[in-house]
């Protein structure tokens, strides 16, 4: 605990003066602190953060460019704001389905649910609760086509050209992988075995949950 407080001492003193040298001022009072840590920690540790003489307030969860990240890295808070955002875009097309035209109900769809759908889709693609974002996605997609509840989804979303929740999220992770795959290990820097497999991306062993589902470890097992 005291290492760790030092720790974060000579962090903010670090801030502090890189806000000096480039002639920025931090705003104390939108500050706040989040203690990262597993479900299963029931005693976080506990941290006293000062800046410029301001106690920083530590929560639970903050919102950081559009993104609800609490100090479980759980993503429910964020997919319950995504959700309500994408109903926004789901009531405004269903107001208009009889007004306009397909190809207008799809540009709308682009425009104002697929673009939201996108944005954080490979961060929180993998949770349980993103099925609510998948259910969502195909009541649009059986409003544009007008098609009835017992018509399969799968001609619907090839005949609009529009690719389904669980693929956009392979496509995310892939392009995850692509741009980052200069910062990740080949099989061959793991280990001098001379294997078909030691020009693979290393997958590594997962104990928990969270690591299991992370961006960098799905797009291994994908490309695996």
């Amino acid at each position: 605990m005291t290492s760790l407080q030092y720790k974060i001492n000579n962090a903010i003193h670090e801030l502090q003066i890189w806000f000096k040298l480039n002639n920025l001022v931090g705003n104390t009072e939108k500050m706040m602190a989040v203690s990262f840590h597993t479900l299963q920690n029931k005693r976080p540790v506990s941290t006293h953060i000062i800046y410029e003489g301001r106690d920083i307030q530590c929560k639970m969860e903050t919102k950081f460019s559009g993104i609800y990240i609490n100090q479980n890295m759980k993503w429910n808070s964020h997919i319950k704001y995504l959700s309500s955002k994408l109903n926004t875009s789901y009531y405004m097309i269903n107001s208009l389905k009889c007004v306009t035209n397909p190809h207008i109900l799809r540009s709308m769809y682009l425009a104002y649910f697929h673009a939201h759908l996108r944005y954080t889709l490979t961060l929180c693609g993998v949770d349980h609760e993103s099925k609510r974002i998948c259910k969502l996605q195909i009541k649009v997609i059986r409003i544009i086509s007008s098609a009835g509840q017992n018509v399969s989804c799968r001609n619907l979303f090839r005949d609009l050209n529009i690719l389904p929740v669980p693929c956009l999220y392979i496509i995310g992770v892939i392009c995850y992988i692509k741009l980052n795959v200069d910062k990740m290990k080949l099989n061959e820097e793991i280990h001098d075995l001379c294997t078909g497999h030691k020009s693979d991306l290393h997958v590594q062993f997962c104990k928990t949950t969270l690591l299991r589902n992370s961006v960098a470890n799905c797009g291994y097992q994908i490309i695996k």
